[in-house]
C-alpha cells in the first residue's frame, strides 16, 4: 500500500501542471505543440527514487473561444532502491477541452484514459473545474484555478475524491522574459480501500501541497522554452517524503 501512496503522489505532482495554464484560451484558429521533459525524486528509508517521463501534448481553438488539447506521456525510468518500478512506456493519454465563457474566466475538463500500469490501472480519471485570471499591472498576470479530480475503481479499489487549488503569479520582466511562481494544493475527501476492504489514507483529509518557480523565453512569436523546479509533499502523512521535480518545455506556436 505504501507503493501504490507513493506513486499517487508522484501522479499528483505531474497533475498539478496537467492545466496547458491558468489564463485565457487562445485566439480562434491558434495552436501550441509542447514538449516537456520531467525529472522527479525523493528519498525514503534511505531508498532513493529517480524517474524521467516525457510528454507531448498539442492545442488548438477549433472554434472561438473553445480550446481542446491531447496529452501524451512517455515514462522513460522509474527507479527505488536501484530496483526498476515497473511504470515504463506509455502514460495515461489525456484529452482537455476549456471554454472561455468571460475574457476573465474558463471552465474546463479533462479525461484521461485507462492504462496498465502499477498505479490506476484500467481506471478513468476525470478534471472539471474553473479558472479565473487578471492582468493585475502591465508587470503582473494572475492567474488561478479550481477543481475537482475523481476516478473510477482500480484494480487496487476505490480512489477518494479531491478538491485543488492553483494559484500563479507571472511576472513580465520584459518582452519576452516571465519569471513564475506556482503554488498547487490538493485535499482528499476520502480514504484509500483496497480489494478486501483496507483504508489506508487516515480517513480522508490527506493535504498535498507544490510549489514551483519557473520563467518563459520567448525567441520569437513561434517559438519559447519554459523551465521550471519545484517541491511537494503530503503535509499530514507521518513520513511522508519531500519530492523535488524539474520540468523543461519547448513551446511551438502554429
Amino acid at each position: 500500500m505504501l507503493k501504490k501512496a507513493v506513486l499517487a503522489a508522484i501522479l499528483c505532482t505531474t497533475a498539478s501542471f496537467a492545466s496547458w495554464d491558468l489564463f485565457p484560451v487562445l485566439e480562434n484558429h491558434k495552436g501550441q505543440t509542447r514538449f516537456t521533459t520531467s525529472y522527479t525524486t525523493y528519498t525514503q528509508d534511505d531508498n532513493h527514487y529517480h524517474a524521467l517521463s516525457f510528454y507531448l501534448a498539442s492545442r488548438y481553438t477549433v472554434i472561438p473561444d473553445l480550446e481542446l488539447a491531447l496529452n501524451v506521456p512517455y515514462n522513460a525510468f522509474a527507479y527505488y532502491g536501484g530496483n526498476e518500478y515497473g511504470i515504463e512506456g506509455t502514460g495515461k493519454i489525456s484529452f482537455w477541452t476549456r471554454y472561455q465563457f468571460i475574457p476573465s474566466m474558463n471552465v474546463f475538463a479533462d479525461i484521461y484514459l485507462p492504462e496498465r500500469k502499477v498505479y490506476s490501472a484500467d481506471s478513468w480519471l476525470f478534471n472539471i473545474g474553473l479558472q479565473f485570471s487578471r492582468n493585475i499591472n502591465p508587470l503582473l498576470n494572475f492567474g488561478s484555478e479550481l477543481a475537482l479530480t475523481f476516478s473510477t475503481k482500480d484494480d487496487y479499489g476505490d480512489i477518494p475524491f479531491s478538491v485543488n487549488a492553483t494559484i500563479e503569479l507571472d511576472f513580465n520582466v520584459t518582452e519576452k522574459f516571465s519569471p513564475y511562481i506556482r503554488t498547487f494544493a490538493s485535499l482528499e475527501l476520502g480514504e484509500y480501500t483496497d480489494d478486501q476492504g483496507y483504508q489506508f489514507s487516515h480517513g480522508g483529509g490527506d493535504f498535498y501541497l507544490s510549489s514551483y518557480l519557473g520563467a518563459t523565453y520567448d525567441f520569437n512569436k513561434t517559438f519559447s522554452i519554459d523551465a521550471s523546479a519545484g517541491i511537494a509533499k503530503w503535509v499530514n502523512v507521518d513520513n511522508c517524503p519531500i519530492f523535488i521535480d524539474a520540468n523543461l518545455m519547448f513551446l511551438f506556436n502554429f
